[in-house]
């Protein structure tokens, strides 16, 4: 981009979100913060390569804090348990980080997260993609036994993969809590909310739509941390109820981990601002580090290469779409 075109674009960008809070704080967290984290600790340096790990089948469980895990699974229930770094603190950038630009040919991949198939959708034997197959439109998510169910038809379709099952949860929208899904929301429906978002100074938050997200609404001041931290470890719950279902139809060695976590309020460095959700190229441990739990199944799978196939083109709006439900646009 020239330089004219640069500060045009900066005059629009800063023009139309003058006096809108939330633009500058993504902004300052994009241009300041995330700069400064990725030049003290880069991305690769210390941190895993899940692709060159030893496993069979690969869970991750989208945005789930390590202490979240931690205190929802039972850790001495698998035959190995560690905390690793991850390359990324949101999922773009993990999918970036782990898998564009690479090629495996024994590997197949299960995503209930749209993300894959825009940023790395070549890069595996095949893509089975229930985030556009099985969403569900009443929670605005991919339901975790929905992912089960597709990640299970890919091992009896591949049984000679390796296999990579992305689960959707713990990431919001939470399953139990409609109370904290903000798709479609009216403002009306909450008669309370203007009188917390005036003593938050957020009054003319609403008026922009949002909250988009619990962690929007936790900034807002609208809902209680204890809530939120309560449905998101219900959200857990219930994936790792299909991550049960999944151990019982596939073979090999399993490991469960997270592309990252979540902050819930959780100050950053080295300017203290709070941080909610999971922006991208930030290194707090609250977002990097994860958990990497190992199951060790009774016959190791037989792998072999047969080369990458390109996944199908989707229309851009369709992605948009999903990604929007999902709390990423």
């Amino acid at each position: 981009m020239s330089v004219p075109s640069a500060l045009r674009y900066a005059y629009r960008e800063i023009r139309d979100n003058y006096d809108d809070r939330f633009w500058w704080r993504n902004r300052f967290f994009h241009r300041v913060v995330a700069p400064f984290h990725l030049d003290v600790y880069p991305t690769r340096e210390g941190s895993v390569d899940v692709m060159a790990e030893d496993w069979d089948t690969l869970v991750v469980l989208d945005a789930c804090r390590r202490d979240l895990f931690e205190e929802r699974a039972d850790v001495s229930e698998y035959d190995d348990y560690r905390t690793v770094t991850s390359r990324g603190s949101a999922t773009q950038e993990w999918v970036l980080q782990n898998f564009t630009g690479e090629s495996y040919g024994d590997t197949v991949y299960v995503t209930a997260n749209p993300f894959v198939s825009r940023e790395a959708g070549d890069a595996f034997h095949a893509l089975y993609e229930p985030w556009l197959t099985a969403f569900d439109e009443e929670t605005r998510t991919v339901l975790p036994e929905e992912t089960t169910r597709a990640a299970i038809e890919a091992h009896r379709e591949h049984p000679d993969k390796r296999l990579v099952v992305h689960y959707m949860q713990p990431h919001h929208p939470f399953v139990t809590a409609p109370d904290l899904r903000f798709h479609g929301w009216q403002i009306d429906d909450f008669d309370d909310w203007t009188d917390k978002q005036e003593e938050a100074g957020l009054k003319d938050a609403t008026s922009r739509g949002r909250p988009h997200t619990p962690w929007d609404a936790l900034y807002m001041g609208l809902v209680e941390r204890d809530d939120v931290w309560a449905a998101y470890g219900e959200n857990l719950d219930v994936t790792l109820e299909s991550v049960d279902d999944l151990l019982a139809a596939v073979d090999g060695r399993t490991v469960v981990t997270s592309d990252h976590g979540n902050m819930l309020g959780e100050r950053t460095f080295p300017v203290p601002l709070r941080v909610y959700g999971h922006p991208s190229g930030v290194r707090n441990r609250e977002l990097v580090e994860v958990p990497w739990a190992v199951i060790e199944g009774d016959e190791r799978r037989e792998v072999t290469d047969e080369g990458t196939n390109a996944a199908d083109d989707h229309r851009e709006d369709v992605v948009q779409d999903r990604l929007e439900d999902l709390g990423y646009v």
